[in-house]
């Protein structure tokens, strides 16, 4: 017997975001301002965090209600950032977070560091975040971060699907750019960094084959090739492929083979940061609490000489 109906389950969910809301305006009711308010062990972000897991919890035991929660949690997010009025400055763990209206760089301590001290830096500033579960991180990917007018696109062919919420697995899923089986497991498997929907054919022709030149393709689809061994990625996705397997590398400290790493750097040049990437990059913030640092500053690559 469930403790919670389906719809009590829903009730609890708006409870917690509702206490959540009054504590919050306690704590800008109070005249504090984010950068003080983190100092002290109540503040708005670890509020949120709690609360955010709690709804986790709730998703497990109920699985059906599991959209209407991940909505209420993307609620009570955008709150906490209406709340603070700017992207704000505060303290997740080791993780510092810039305050763009102030002009706050947020990699401002990397400046002219390469290689282990660059390493370093950057994991702590993008080496924590508020994971979601797999199941949420599939949902935010067809109905939000990767759909565009009602539509998703497939990284690897182009295929276009119209669909608001996400489709049978038999017609697109999502691919992992750093293969399960090579270690994208635990929180690192929904780490939407990595994450980006595919055609399931494809997916599945690419399996967990390191990336790479074709030249004798025994697949071709969109762009992207196959050969029994190498995937090579269609030219409009590329870039965005390499610095998801550098930001990989770096998050989870995983190795890149060589020849595989002489690929990506040149592919994350040949298909530079575009405006959609940065936008995505943005969103994924929004909803995980850390970025891609390849996407904010891809001269960093450069800068390290071994993943």
């Amino acid at each position: 017997m469930k403790i919670f109906s389906s719809s009590m389950a829903r009730r609890v969910a708006v409870l917690l975001v509702v206490s959540a809301f009054g504590m919050l305006s306690v704590v800008f009711a109070a005249g504090q301002t984010p950068a003080k308010s983190t100092a002290n062990a109540g503040t708005a972000e670890e509020l949120f965090l709690g609360i955010s897991r709690q709804i986790d919890a709730l998703e497990q035991k109920h699985p059906e209600d599991q959209a209407i929660l991940f909505r209420i949690k993307m609620a009570a997010d955008a709150l906490l950032r209406k709340a603070q009025t700017a992207p704000v400055s505060v303290l997740r763990g080791a993780v510092l977070n810039a305050d763009v209206a102030t002009g706050t760089d947020l990699y401002a301590t990397c400046k002219g560091l390469k290689d282990k001290a660059l390493r370093d830096e950057l994991l702590k500033i993008c080496g924590n975040q508020a994971p979601i579960d797999y199941q949420a991180a599939q949902a935010v990917i067809f109905e939000k971060l990767d759909n565009h007018d009602g539509f998703v696109e497939c990284a690897y062919t182009g295929r276009k699907l119209q669909t608001t919420t996400e489709p049978p697995s038999t017609n697109m899923n999502i691919e992992h750019t750093w293969p399960q089986s090579q270690g994208a497991v635990g929180i690192a498997k929904c780490d939407l960094h990595h994450l980006f929907p595919t055609d399931s054919h494809a997916n599945n022709v690419r399996s967990s084959f390191p990336y790479g030149t074709v030249t004798k393709a025994t697949w071709t689809e969109g762009g992207s090739k196959f050969d029994g061994s190498e995937f090579e990625v269609r030219p409009e996705h590329r870039g965005d492929t390499a610095r998801a397997m550098f930001y990989f590398a770096l998050r989870y400290g995983k190795q890149i083979p060589n020849d595989e790493e002489a690929v990506l750097r040149q592919w994350s040049k040949d298909d530079p940061v575009d405006a959609a990437e940065k936008t995505r990059n943005d969103m994924i913030e929004n909803i995980q609490h850390n970025r891609n640092p390849f996407v904010d500053h891809p001269e960093f690559i450069d800068q390290i000489t071994d993943f």
